[in-house]
Formats: structure tokens, C-alpha cells, sequence
């Protein structure tokens, strides 16, 4: 799966912030079936997943749908969730491989009932306690279907009695970059509070401040952050012709039989060069 810059979560029950969605510019939305859906709305939101996937389709977005953890509740919402069209299961409160390989197996007989393609539906993982940390690598590793990981900052402050606050962030956010990055899956995040991020202003440095650690794309609660995101995760035609030149200069410089090189005044060998692959990659 290609990289997923903005990721926009809305209630599944609530049709005014749907119908606002498909006109945003996420690349994904997320139906919100756990916290954003009060569990008297659940049933209700159940029934019109499939209809509001079918809209998000329409429009060319992933659509997402982020189940709750209860095992009970977690195998009704699959139930309704794994329809034609779906693309991302977000799976909150991961803690152990074996949730992750579970619902994999879940998801599998699911998409053999609805006639979809074996695999299709990817997995996003949100990881919300202290007691996932000792197996972050393995959580991320745990099923071809993952996509990516990301920290829940709310949850994960709460567990550990902690306020959201960028110290207290820092470690279980590269925590979880550094595992995804090993399992080859797609980190998402930032190190801030998602509930309270300030102007677009002030979210625009958390997010580049993400991207120069290693995240690749955010999830978001507000549509005005949205472009912020995806302005961030899209190369500038600057960064792709410097990208560009780095890697023509260094292709040249290899067939001649040389390591390293230097172009404007820096030197450019093999891990600058691939970061300039990875940049026109994302492109």
C-alpha cells in the first residue's frame, strides 16, 4: 500500500460530519465506531457503514473504520465493518501479537463471505498502553496485513497516569516509529496531544518536526489540519528536483566506480542516496 499521508476520523453515526468529509482532502477517513460513537448510536452506525463506505469510494478515499477493543463488541463491528470497499481496519488498545492474528483470521473468513479479495483489508494499529511497549516490534511484525502503527496519545497518557504533553510523548512515540520502521510498516504520528493542537500554525512544526524523525503521515480529529498534514507528506518540487539530482549524480559516479561523491558542497554517499530515492518515491 502506498504511503497514506492524512488519515481524518469521524463519528459513524454522525451524517453532517460524513457528508463534510467527502469534500476534505484527506486521503483517508476513519468511521469512528469506538470513541466517537456513543454505544447507544453503535447499532445505528453499524447499519450504515456499508452505504457510508460506498460514498467515501465515490470520491476516491480509503475508507477506514476503526472498531472497538472489546472482543465482544470488536466481532460485531467486524461483522459490519468488512464489506466491499473497505480498505483499513484501525484496531485500538493493541497489546499482544495474538490480537493483531486474531482478528487477521477474523477478517480473512469475512472477506471470503463478502467476495473480497484474500488480504485486501489492511490493518492500522494503535497502541494505548504501557503494556504493549516490551513487544512493539513483534506487534508490528505480527500480520502481513498491517499497514502501519501509531501511539494513542490520549490512552496511552491516561495508563500511565501521565499528562499528553511532548516529554511525555517522546519516548512511546520513537518507540513505536523505530518498531514500525523494523517491521517495514508505515509510522504515523506526531509528538503532541491530538486533541489539543493548536492553530494549523502551530500544528505545521509538530508535523515537519514528525517528518525529520522518521514519521510518515498523521491521523487528524479536525478537517482544518487536513491540508497541514498534507502539505507536509508531499515533496516540494524543490525537494524532488534536489532528490533527483542527488540520485542522477550519485548513479553517475557509481558506474565510474566511485562510493561517494559531493554535489554542492555536501557529500553525498549510499544512505543519501537512497533517502533521495525514498523522497521520489513518494511522489
Amino acid at each position: 500500500m502506498k504511503t497514506v499521508r492524512s488519515f481524518l476520523f469521524v463519528p459513524a453515526a454522525n451524517e453532517k460530519l460524513l457528508q463534510s468529509s467527502v469534500t476534505k482532502s484527506s486521503d483517508a477517513v476513519i468511521l469512528d465506531l469506538e470513541d466517537g460513537t456513543h454505544p447507544s448510536q453503535r447499532a445505528a452506525a453499524r447499519e450504515r457503514l456499508a452505504d457510508s463506505i460506498g460514498r467515501l469510494k465515490a470520491v476516491n478515499k480509503l475508507a477506514a473504520v476503526r472498531v472497538n477493543g472489546d472482543w465482544l463488541t470488536t466481532v460485531v463491528d467486524l461483522q459490519a465493518a468488512v464489506v466491499r470497499g473497505l480498505d483499513i481496519l484501525v484496531l485500538p488498545k493493541v497489546e499482544h501479537p495474538r490480537d493483531v492474528q486474531i482478528i487477521a483470521q477474523m477478517v480473512t473468513d469475512l472477506e471470503a463471505a463478502q467476495g473480497i479479495e484474500a488480504g485486501h483489508v489492511r490493518f492500522l494499529l494503535q497502541i494505548e498502553s504501557a503494556v504493549a511497549l516490551p513487544r512493539l516490534y513483534d506487534i508490528a511484525a505480527s500480520s502481513p496485513r498491517v499497514m502501519g502503527m501509531m501511539l494513542g496519545s490520549e490512552d496511552y497518557s491516561l495508563d500511565c497516569g501521565g499528562l499528553p504533553t511532548p516529554d511525555a510523548l517522546l519516548y512511546p512515540s520513537m518507540a513505536v516509529l523505530t518498531a514500525a520502521r523494523a517491521a517495514r510498516i508505515q509510522p504515523i504520528g506526531f509528538i503532541a496531544s491530538i486533541a489539543e493542537l493548536g492553530s494549523p500554525e502551530d500544528f505545521a512544526a509538530v508535523v515537519q518536526r514528525a517528518r525529520a524523525l522518521g514519521f510518515r503521515g498523521a491521523v487528524v480529529v479536525h478537517p482544518k489540519f487536513v491540508d497541514v498534514v498534507n502539505a507536509c507528506y508531499t515533496p516540494t518540487p524543490e525537494e524532488a528536483q534536489r532528490a533527483q539530482r542527488v540520485v542522477d549524480a550519485f548513479d553517475e559516479a557509481f558506474a565510474r566506480g566511485e562510493g561517494a561523491i559531493k554535489l554542492d558542497g555536501a557529500m553525498v554517499d549510499k544512505p543519501v542516496y537512497r533517502r533521495a530515492q525514498e523522497l521520489l518515491a513518494e511522489l
